[in-house]
């Protein structure tokens, strides 16, 4: 006759950064003796399906790509000839990530009435991963500044001026968030001569 089991679940790490893949653990512990072998399917709710299969009673999968928010996940041992089915839940948070943002001018130094492109740049602050997007807003000190707001694609917003005036413009960079990622800010000096 076949002996009932249970099946516990973690994940590692636990809140995650978006970005940063899960690693689910299941455990079946046997109420009887000898080691369950099989399968275990994990379920992500707003995720993948995952299956592993069983190694001294424990088995292991990665979900990578998980969004922002709570996401159940429930885990079901297949059973074997000796063992009964069983199953097991937890719970993955995931957290927006942490962001650096950067920006540069070109050319720079630049002369009165040229052309100047100011490119902010956003990245994940490690584990996070991915492409930021959004707005960002552009702060341009001095005569023929102002403030602008431009698109973020693929975690980089560029502005165009040709309204400068002659001296320094100090440069302000700020990205706005989005669901996945955290606002941050950045800053830089411009010269025209």
């Amino acid at each position: 006759m076949a002996s009932p089991t249970i099946t516990l679940v973690t994940a590692t790490p636990n809140p995650a950064t978006f970005g940063q893949s899960v690693t689910l653990t299941a455990t079946v512990i046997p109420l009887g003796a000898g080691t369950p072998t099989g399968t275990v399917t994990f379920t992500i709710t707003g995720g993948p399906t995952l299956t592993g299969t069983l190694s001294g009673g424990t088995t292991s999968v990665t979900a990578p790509g998980l969004s922002v928010g709570i996401h159940p996940v429930v885990a079901v041992y297949s059973g074997d000839t000796n063992f009964l089915s069983s199953t097991g839940t937890t719970l993955i948070a995931v957290i927006q990530a942490a962001t650096t943002t950067s920006v540069v001018s070109s050319p720079d130094p630049s002369t009165l009435g040229q052309s100047v492109t100011f490119t902010a740049t956003v990245t994940p602050v490690a584990p996070g991963a991915g492409a930021p997007t959004g707005v960002m807003t552009f702060v341009i000190g001095g005569s023929g500044g102002g403030v602008f707001t431009q698109p973020v694609t693929a975690g980089v917003a560029t502005l165009t001026l040709t309204t400068l005036g002659v001296g320094t413009h100090p440069v302000i960079a700020i990205y706005g968030g989005d669901t996945s990622f955290l606002p941050s800010s950045g800053t830089d000096t411009h010269t025209v001569t």
